[in-house]
């Protein structure tokens, strides 16, 4: 919202629009707009040379590539054409003329051609039919009497009106040129040649005169070229290639126009073409347009100095004309001006065009589109300069002639974040700026503007409204405040209006002349006296108004209020009740800004800007958005100037309604009647032509497919095209996008038919008679045009013709005595037909086949017979798809096509087998069979009858009997039938396949079987004829002589009789099956590496063995370290040695035994001999002995052992599987015991097994139920006594089997892996109990943790212990890791990398079990450790043996060589301790101390151990 709608001063304006809008005003480049018409919108050339306007409206324009014709929505063209005698006779038209009786002429190159509206062709007139000398047809014009006048480039040339014969005139010039000017009066004729200027014929006497010579009317014109002659106000204007003159009716010259071309360009003085535009005159040069205004009312005279307007290319931009050649000029029919150029096309003015401008305006001069700036205000000063304000720019003000805004640099300084939404000027020039930072109020004096005042700062102001002086704002939380300047003071007055209204938004928007102020709330409007100081109304939805009241406008007896969504609304101003509303469009949106002047409201909304009047609120001017440019038009931006030109801001600039266009008439007037322009038939076939000659009345005329009645009053249709559309348009609308059309046709249906903007009306079936089709066009901003009528006569069909209907009646009477006749012939006849009906009924009810017949034009289907299990089949031709689809998926494709064939005529009957869904879901196969039986007038269809037949048990059968067939033919296996004499009849394609024979070759031929005797054959004969089957496997041989064996078999089938008709033999080829079962057999039982029985032999021959309940010897034999050559060498070397190894167990066994691998390394032996204990002993030793010897592969030795298992039967087992398991325990304890041994099973070897499988049972369980604990064993500082450290041992505390010892659980779990998580379980104990007690201050070393050899083969293990040190929050400083020696020697390399990884965290290493081990110095010396640990077997006698006494001192001296400090294990005795002492020993730990304790006795020492050094003096440990 803005300023207000009520402007006094803008009344007394209105009053005397009269004087300040006369025409007496100069046209003004503002006042011009021209749109384009050229090769994008379907001209078939931009080069337009003539143009002229029918009597229908239609503007013909002359290229030079063919004719156009153009309707204001779509261009025809016209080219010439080889075939066609009635086209135009060449692409280049010179020229266009319409005569007096709205004929069309054209000049072409190749003659001259007439329009002939009703067949849309051309009559052509050239040398080879009439006197014409050169076909190049340069003028045409039109004699004083009516007749045709026309030249080519040297002739003249007259057209009968009454003959329509050509005559020779006169001979105008010898030599040839241009003869454009014809211009024919009673007794002249004036005659323009572009070479030889003009000339003019004394009709008198057809005399010739030049103008440069004496002549009877003293004309004396010396120019080259003349273009144009125009009488205007009395005198003839001349357009030459000097300029103009303007010559008097007695041919005195009375000016000579030049300079006003000449100072613009040369080239525009050469002249075109002249036009009378009202008051103006419109010349057409070859530089461009040019305009002297009010020329044509002006008496012309040698001081006459017309004012000039030049369209030049400066403001091309504005008025869309380009400064090109002009080369002709012509009114149409609603006032518009049409202008052709040589190059750029045609150009059509209007004064509507020129209704509103637009102007872009931008934030930057980068001018981006991006970048436009939002126009939110307008004000005027006293020296009627407009300014605006944007909203991001400020303020600005506009160039009068340019429409640019210029910016002052005023706000410039103030922060960029400020945006600016409202301006107004009060009478003291003082400019007040609404801001998002309150308001500023400027001054302009000595045309500078400064910021004299600011306001409400960082209060958000978005309206003013002034009244005179007075400036009224909504200030927020604040109220409706009035400010006014006070010139006396020079200050300005701010007075806060305490309205006491209960609302949160009070927008002053009016002040009546009562001193009420209008104020706008979120419900309504409160009226606020300013006198009384109190609400005196308030109009809110109780009131009617349920809409946001943007403005008010005061009349004598109304108030006229502007909603948001409404539209207007008058109040009366006495009682305040609603006396008008106003009927807007629905699609028109929310109205967003309105003013009032004069008796008009002007409004903005969403789908452009209205003009309405009042108090009828009829809406007078609509100015659509595309005449807008499309500008979003900002809310409440709306501003009318003291010349009452009314602006309008936007989000992309502003647009300007003309001041001229504000003179509205106040009645509507009416929209010019359209034309109806193409009349289209549908549905009927010409197989003769496709131009159909009728004939209504006297009249005939032509029509084709598509017909033009542009021309026709009347038409005249066949019976059979009652199915047709009629096309219609408004001709050359001005704005053709918005022109609405509504049409009816009289006679069926007198109700009028809205179209909105379609240009089509259809009509389907009309019946014979006669009608009267009415077609209406309304323009924007006026009324429903007249009716343009056509008559449409549709004639009736042949049988219901005068003739006819006689006949009819004769026909009628003959069949009357014929019935009366025949009735008695009837009655007898009846019981006959009755009972021919009942047993028709019984024979159709007993074949099962349902009735229906279909009622096209009604879309019913009737039905008898039906089955009551399905209903009609849902086609969606047939049917209407009420019911749900009962066609299967994949026939209703089918099932249409068909139909739709049948229906189009292209099929005789329609049959066709589908699949139809019954109501208890089941899918059954019908047969639907029909024909149509009858078809109307168009050969439509309009019955059709047939039935339908259950053929799911058919169809069933037929696609079993096709799955057989296609199952034999397809099967593998070879299939044949004989006759009862064993001839072939039948065989499939395996069978030739297998045979190599052809089908015909088998079927020549008896089965025999050539590779055995000729009694085999007869026998198996007599097998299938005594039997009926025969099956076995036979050989056969083929017929390139291959030899294949078969498994063949034969049956005999049976007739009704019982007795055989055939015989069927099925056979496979098993050639290749009984190859492979032999290699099978062979691979079954073989080693493939060894060429040993496999384990499954084996197990069938160890089977055997104990099934006969033979006495035997099994021997289970495992290579000892074979796995770690098979990982270290690889697999090729692991399988040569396996090879070697069973090649030397071959020549041990001999005969006596049996050697199987079982697989890996494991093999295993059967003595089936009954061989006592001292046999198998020495036959045990004699394996070891020879598998001992070294191996060599790739010269290189390798020395090996093996470890035997022995069970005898049946004393070590009475089953297989028993015996296996016996022998391997025994096998296992002899790998335990060291390996390269045998070792006989016992019954103490099970029960060891099975201690150790209980034993991982409880380990498994341990782990699940967190059953493992930490003790912690103490190490003592020797030196001082003190505890510095501790290592954390496991213990397994079963709560059923009680504690269960390390030296069982944990070898075990080394062996099954579950040590690692033993391993993590522990150490996260010990970190957890650790980390507690150094928090309580009770403990500051290290807890040492054993690593176990599977821990230490983790390639992460540094980081798992790192993840459990980051959890409980130890630092890696408190942990020890201790390592064994033979751990590290495994795999040295990957044990130094890993070590060095856990130095890097922070943890410490120590070796434990030193020498224990196959110890290294060259390793102990790189190995990172901190701490060597000497493992007990050397402490035990240390105070007792010397030996030991020195190994301890060599190991302590060597570990402090290399930086180590040295722990000494399983201290139990004072005398160990003084020797350690000595040997300086740093640290020891053993039963001398402390015992293993659980944490919390462990918790207990460390405290007493803290509380013992207190007292010694010793504050920390």
């Amino acid at each position: 919202m803005r300023s207000t709608l009520i402007y006094s001063i803008s009344l007394l304006l209105l009053a005397l629009s009269g004087i300040l809008f006369s025409s007496a005003k100069a046209i003004e480049v503002s006042d011009l707009h021209f749109t384009e018409l050229n090769k994008q919108q379907g001209l078939s050339d931009t080069a337009v040379l003539d143009i002229v306007e029918d009597n229908n409206g239609y503007i013909w324009l002359a290229t030079s590539n063919g004719l156009n014709r153009y309707s204001g929505y779509e261009v025809k063209q016209y080219h010439p054409s080889d075939v066609d005698p009635y086209s135009l006779p060449t692409g280049y038209i010179q020229n266009l003329f319409l005569d007096s009786k709205g004929d069309l002429w054209i000049g072409t190159q190749a003659g001259l051609a007439k329009y002939q509206p009703e067949s849309d062709n051309f009559k052509i007139f050239n040398r080879q039919n009439s006197v014409i000398k050169v076909d190049f047809i340069t003028g045409i014009g039109e004699s004083y009497e009516g007749d045709i006048l026309f030249a080519d480039l040297k002739f003249l040339y007259k057209l009968s009106k009454d003959t329509h014969q050509i005559e020779v005139v006169k001979q105008i010039h010898r030599d040839q040129s241009f003869i454009k000017v014809i211009y024919d009066e009673a007794n002249r004729t004036w005659l323009g040649s572009n070479e030889f200027g003009l000339s003019l014929i004394d009709k008198s006497d057809e005399s010739l005169y030049s103008a440069t010579k004496v002549n009877p009317w003293g004309i004396n014109l010396d120019v080259r070229s003349i273009h144009d002659v125009k009488v205007i106000n009395g005198n003839y204007w001349l357009a030459t290639n000097e300029g103009i003159y303007v010559m008097s009716a007695s041919g005195k010259i009375l000016q000579h126009l030049k300079d006003e071309f000449t100072s613009e360009s040369n080239e525009a003085l050469n002249t075109l073409s002249i036009f009378e535009k009202e008051d103006d005159i419109w010349v057409g040069t070859q530089a461009g347009l040019f305009i002297f205004s009010e020329a044509a009312i002006t008496d012309i005279d040698s001081n006459f100095n017309p004012q000039t307007l030049f369209l030049a290319h400066d403001n091309q931009e504005l008025t869309g004309l380009p400064t090109a050649t002009i080369m002709n000029l012509v009114a149409d029919r609603l006032g518009g001006v049409w202008v052709t150029t040589i190059k750029s096309g045609a150009f059509r003015f209007h004064p509507e065009y020129a209704t509103t401008r637009y102007k872009s305006v931008f934030n930057s001069p980068n001018a981006a589109e991006d970048d436009y700036s939002a126009i939110w205000g307008f004000a005027e000063d006293k020296n009627q300069d407009i300014f605006v304000v944007a909203q991001q720019r400020g303020l600005g003000k506009l160039d009068s002639s340019s429409g640019e805004v210029e910016f002052f640099e005023t706000l410039s300084k103030l922060p960029k974040s400020i945006t600016y939404w409202d301006l107004e000027i009060d009478p003291y020039e003082k400019i007040w700026l609404a801001s998002s930072n309150g308001i500023y109020v400027l001054d302009k004096a000595n045309n500078t503007l400064k910021i004299t005042n600011h306001f409400f700062e960082g209060v958000f102001i978005d309206f003013f409204y002034r009244d005179d002086d007075e400036i009224w704002v909504w200030v927020d939380t604040k109220g409706p405040h009035k400010l006014t300047f006070d010139p006396k003071s020079n200050q300005v007055l701010v007075e806060k209006i305490d309205v006491k209204i209960d609302y949160s938004l009070l927008v002053p928007i009016f002040k009546d002349s009562n001193n009420r102020l209008w104020l706008r709330s979120e419900s309504g409007v409160s009226i606020y006296s300013l006198t009384e100081k109190r609400q005196v109304y308030s109009l809110e939805q109780s009131n009617g108004f349920d809409s946001q009241v943007y403005r008010v406008f005061e009349a004598n007896d109304t108030y006229w209020l502007t909603t948001r969504s409404k539209g207007i609304i008058g109040v009366n101003k006495n009682t305040w009740e609603i006396t008008q509303r106003q009927s807007r469009q629905e699609n028109s949106g929310q109205i967003i800004s309105s003013i009032g002047v004069g008796d008009r409201i002007w409004y903005a909304d969403t789908a452009g800007v209205h003009q309405i009047h009042l108090p009828d609120l009829t809406e007078l001017i609509t100015i659509p958005n595309s005449e807008l440019n499309f500008n979003s038009l900002g809310e409440s931006s709306i501003f009318v100037s003291s010349d009452s030109s009314i602006y309008f801001g936007g989000m992309t600039g502003y647009n300007v309604v003309n001041r001229n266009h504000l003179k509205t008439v106040k009645s509507l007037s009416k929209t010019l009647t359209p034309e109806v322009s193409e009349l289209k038939i549908f549905g009927v076939s010409n197989n003769k032509s496709n131009i159909v000659q009728r004939e209504y009345g006297t009249e005939k005329s032509y029509f084709s497919s598509a017909q033009n009645i542009n021309y026709k009053d009347s038409i005249y249709l066949e019976h059979n095209e009652s199915r047709f559309s009629i096309s219609f348009n408004l001709l050359n609308a001005v704005y053709p996008q918005h022109v609405v059309y509504r049409y009816r046709l009289l006679g069926f249906d007198d109700n009028w038919i809205d179209n909105g903007d379609d240009r089509v009306a259809q009509f389907n079936n009309i019946s014979f008679g006669n009608y009267v089709f009415e077609v209406q066009a309304k323009a924007p901003g006026r009324l429903w045009s007249d009716s343009r009528n056509l008559s449409v006569q549709i004639a009736r069909p042949p049988w219901l013709h005068t003739v006819a209907i006689v006949f009819y009646c004769i026909v009628a009477f003959a069949i009357f005595a014929f019935i009366v006749r025949q009735y008695q012939i009837r009655k007898a006849n009846q019981l006959a037909i009755k009972e021919s009906e009942e047993r028709l009924k019984l024979t159709l009810w007993s074949s099962g086949d349902e009735l229906w017949d279909w009622d096209v034009y009604r879309g019913q289907v009737y039905r008898a017979n039906t089955w009551g299990t399905l209903d009609f089949p849902q086609d969606d031709i047939r049917t209407t798809g009420a019911y749900d689809a009962n066609i299967h998926p994949n026939d209703v494709n089918r099932v249409k096509t068909a139909l739709r064939d049948h229906l189009e005529g292209n099929s005789d009957l329609y049959e066709l087998a589908y699949r139809a869904k019954t109501f208890k879901n089941q899918w059954i196969w019908i047969l639907d069979r029909g024909k149509v039986v009858e078809r109307d007038h168009n050969a439509q269809p309009v019955r059709m009858t047939g039935t339908l037949k259950n053929i799911h048990h058919l169809k069933e059968a037929e696609e079993q009997l096709n799955l057989f067939k296609r199952s034999i033919e397809n099967i593998s296996e070879g299939v044949f039938i004989t006759n009862t004499q064993f001839k072939f009849i039948s065989v499939n394609n395996a069978y030739c396949g297998y045979t190599g024979e052809t089908r015909d070759q088998a079927l020549a031929s008896y089965m025999h079987f050539h590779l055995y005797p000729d009694a085999f054959t007869e026998e198996i004969k007599k097998t299938l004829k005594a039997k009926g089957n025969w099956s076995g496997e036979v050989e056969s041989v083929r017929v390139n002589g291959e030899r294949y064996e078969m498994e063949l078999n034969i049956d005999a089938v049976h007739d009704d009789d019982g007795k055989i008709s055939h015989f069927v033999g099925v056979f496979s080829d098993i050639t290749s099956r009984k190859s492979t079962e032999k290699e099978l057999l062979k691979l079954a039982n073989t080693d493939p590496l060894t060429e040993l029985p496999n384990r499954s032999f084996f197990q069938a021959s160890h089977q055997n063995l104990v099934r006969k309940g033979a006495q035997h010897t099994l021997l289970c034999l495992d290579m000892d370290n074979f796995k770690k050559i098979n990982d270290s060498l690889g697999h090729q070397t692991g399988d040569i040695l396996i090879k070697q190894i069973a090649k030397r167990l071959q020549r041990i066994t001999g005969k006596s035994a049996t050697c199987y691998r079982l697989g890996g390394d494991e093999f295993s032996v059967l003595m089936e001999d009954n061989a006592d204990i001292h046999t198998v002993t020495h036959y045990a030793q004699n394996l070891l002995d020879t598998l001992s010897r070294p191996f060599i592969i790739n010269k290189q030795e390798f020395v090996l052992g093996a470890s035997i298992g022995i069970a005898f039967f049946p004393d070590d087992g009475t089953s297989p599987q028993e015996m296996l398991k016996n022998a391997d325990t025994a096998m296992y304890f002899a790998k335990n015991n060291g390996g390269n041994s045998y070792q006989f099973f016992s019954g103490e070897m099970n029960q060891n097994a099975v201690r150790q499988l209980q034993i991982e049972n409880l380990i498994r369980q341990g782990i699940k139920d967190d059953l493992f604990t930490v003790y912690y064993q103490p190490k003592v500082d020797i030196a001082s006594g003190k505890l510095v450290s501790m290592e954390a041992l496991v213990r397994f505390e079963h709560p059923q089997k009680g504690i269960v010892s390390p030296g069982q659980f944990i070898p075990l779990a080394e062996q099954t892996g579950q040590i690692i998580e033993i391993g993590e379980q522990v150490l996260r104990k010990a970190c957890a109990d650790t980390k507690r007690w150094v928090n309580q201050g009770l403990f500051s070393g290290r807890v040492a943790v054993n690593i176990s050899a599977k821990q230490f083969e983790l390639p992460d293990l540094d980081d798992r212990i790192n993840k459990i040190l980051s959890d409980i929050g130890l630092s890696p400083l408190h942990l020890e890791c201790e390592i064994t020696e033979g751990t590290l020697m495994e795999s040295p390399e990957n044990g130094l990398q890993m070590m060095t990884r856990l130095r890097e965290r922070g943890i410490h290493l120590a070796l434990d079990d030193f020498g224990t081990g196959y110890s290294s110095l060259a390793y102990l010396k790189r190995f990172p450790l901190n701490t060597l640990k000497i493992d007990k077997a050397f402490i035990d006698d240390i105070a007792k043996s010397n030996v030991d006494r020195h190994m301890a001192a060599a190991i302590i001296n060597i570990a402090h060589n290399l930086g180590l400090k040295v722990v000494a294990e399983g201290v139990e005795e004072e005398a160990q301790l003084d020797i350690l002492r000595r040997y300086d020993c740093e640290m020891l730990q053993g039963f001398l101390y402390s015992r293993p304790l659980n944490a919390e006795r462990f918790e207990k020492l460390l405290t007493e151990n803290q509380k013992l050094h207190t007292l010694l003096g010793h504050s920390s440990f």
